[in-house]
């Protein structure tokens, strides 16, 4: 999961944000953080000219400033001489863990590392590099707890669940996992709605699941099978049967 690229072809807003929030992430220096102001006078100025209504000269613009945005990260980057572990986690001069994954606007796709979990603690200070391993879809195992990381535009989001046993957790089919007391799914997390005895997916089902109460697609419940069409989806809920 770690080399997925995202392209922001109609959000180009949020992927400046994404961008800012990478560069004011980074341990800086004096000197460092003088040279990235820089980003916050090119969203000023993007901000003004793009009151333009001549859509050409915003798209130029625009690209104009995601090339220097994302040299910028790029450099950033490079100076935290980021280098892969053993596991799937990377690591910079600084003593950061982070995943990679990728991220960009178009044709301007750079590096992302989340160096943190959603709730903004650093992994750093939580994961155990020495036992830290992936289990399969997106979730991973330590000495300590079970992860999982799902991404997403921009990134993505690096959560602990916390209620999962880690002697008996496991991946099940392709999108979701199971330990003594619950099933997990890669979004949904802990599934307390689904019935556990009878829940079941398969590893070419994709993302569909199913138990005694009905039919699930990544955790969340079909309301009504009988609007599914694709023939492809049919085959799986018949597999599922």
């Amino acid at each position: 999961m770690s080399n997925t690229k995202f392209y922001f072809t109609n959000n180009y807003g949020l992927f400046l944000i994404v961008l800012i929030t990478i560069l004011l992430g980074c341990k800086k220096t004096p000197d460092q953080n003088q040279n990235l102001l820089a980003p916050k006078v090119l969203i000023d100025t993007i901000t003004a000219k793009d009151t333009t209504s001549k859509a050409d000269t915003i798209t130029d613009n625009r690209t104009e400033h995601a090339s220097q945005l994302i040299s910028r990260i790029d450099s950033i980057n490079k100076l935290l001489n980021w280098k892969k572990t053993k596991s799937v986690l990377w690591t910079s001069k600084n003593g950061d863990l982070a995943f990679k994954t990728f991220g960009g606007i178009q044709e301007f796709i750079t590096a992302v590392y989340i160096k943190t979990l959603s709730e903004g603690k650093p992994l750093a200070d939580v994961i155990d590099l020495n036992t830290f391993k992936h289990l399969g879809s997106a979730f991973y195992k330590d000495k300590n707890n079970i992860y999982t990381f799902y991404e997403m535009a921009g990134g993505g989001r690096v959560w602990i669940l916390k209620d999962a046993d880690l002697k008996t957790f496991r991946t099940i089919g392709e999108c979701y996992a199971k330990d003594k007391n619950y099933i997990y799914g890669e979004r949904a997390m802990k599934m307390d709605a689904v019935d556990y005895k009878t829940f079941k997916t398969c590893k070419s089902c994709g993302c569909y699941a199913k138990d005694e109460n009905g039919y699930y697609y990544w955790g969340n419940k079909i309301e009504d099978i009988n609007t599914i069409t694709n023939k492809e989806t049919l085959a799986i809920i018949k597999k599922l049967n």
